[in-house]
């Protein structure tokens, strides 16, 4: 009932109340109190973690009862685990791999190595050694090759010296990185490896040098009758055929004259010199 000069303001039923009406606000402390605890939590697993970490590398059951080396010729067992950085009874959870490997590889004779542990006492070491096939005289000292043909260390007196020596050549003919190598190192090379399958056993074979010219090409010092032999550039296997056929002929393998000189730089022609003889054949 309305009287008379009042008025009665009109709802609108179908106008929305504004967002968070009636709603009471969330306090900040929630997320704060969950991210605190949150990081107490995480602080409290990492502690936990480095208490473990610590007792466990300090533990009696992990230490290293054997150290396994392989792979080694040259280079003795105690060698390989000093390079390594170990040592007997060394906890085998302490053990660093990565850096225990590239001390392994800064080794001159090391060309390959893995390290690896074997819980709960045990560490395996397995490399592999440079093969050495000879050795170049070079102007500040020898330089040991290996058989894939890069040089990998200065020779000392420890190395082996039995190896055949390579002279003539200059730090320029060296290779250089994954380069092909200069004609006249890789003619070297292939040469060592061809004069000591001549002899067929690479072991057994007699101490030789190869004489390395850039223009005329190879010659062997080979002593054991034979003088010197002049192979030239290329084709060696089937000059050392030659070679092979003439001693067959001569009967001269092991004899007590022998040869001054050979060559062997045209495959259809052999000229010999023999010993005391001032004229060639």
């Amino acid at each position: 009932m309305k009287l008379a000069g009042q008025s009665t303001a009109r709802r609108n039923r179908f106008r929305r109340p504004p967002p968070g009406a009636g709603r009471s606000r969330r306090p900040l402390l929630g997320p704060l109190a969950r991210a605190a605890g949150l990081t107490s939590l995480v602080a409290g697993l990492a502690l936990g973690f480095v208490l473990l970490h610590d007792l466990a590398t300090q533990c009696r059951t992990f230490a290293a009862s054997r150290i396994q080396v392989r792979g080694n010729r040259h280079l003795d067992e105690m060698a390989v685990i000093r390079q390594a950085g170990l040592h007997p009874q060394v906890n085998v959870l302490a053990v660093r791999l990565g850096p225990c490997r590239r001390r392994l590889l800064a080794h001159p004779w090391i060309a390959a190595a893995s390290v690896k542990r074997r819980l709960p006492d045990r560490i395996e070491i397995a490399i592999a050694e440079h093969r050495p096939l000879a050795v170049a005289e070079m102007p500040k000292g020898r330089l040991l090759i290996d058989d894939k043909g890069h040089p990998f260390k200065m020779w000392a007196s420890q190395d082996p010296d039995h190896l055949p020596v390579i002279q003539g050549l200059s730090y320029g003919d060296l290779p250089l990185g994954g380069a092909p190598p200069p004609r006249i190192y890789a003619a070297a090379l292939e040469a060592v490896r061809r004069w000591r399958a001549f002899h067929g056993d690479s072991t057994a074979a007699a101490p030789f040098t190869i004489l390395a010219d850039r223009d005329a090409g190879l010659a062997v010092e080979a002593g054991a009758g034979l003088g010197l032999v002049i192979l030239g550039f290329d084709q060696y296997a089937e000059k050392l055929a030659n070679l092979n056929r003439l001693m067959q002929r001569s009967q001269l393998l092991g004899g007590a004259d022998g040869w001054r000189r050979i060559d062997l730089t045209q495959r259809q022609r052999i000229v010999v010199l023999p010993q005391g003889d001032p004229k060639e054949s």
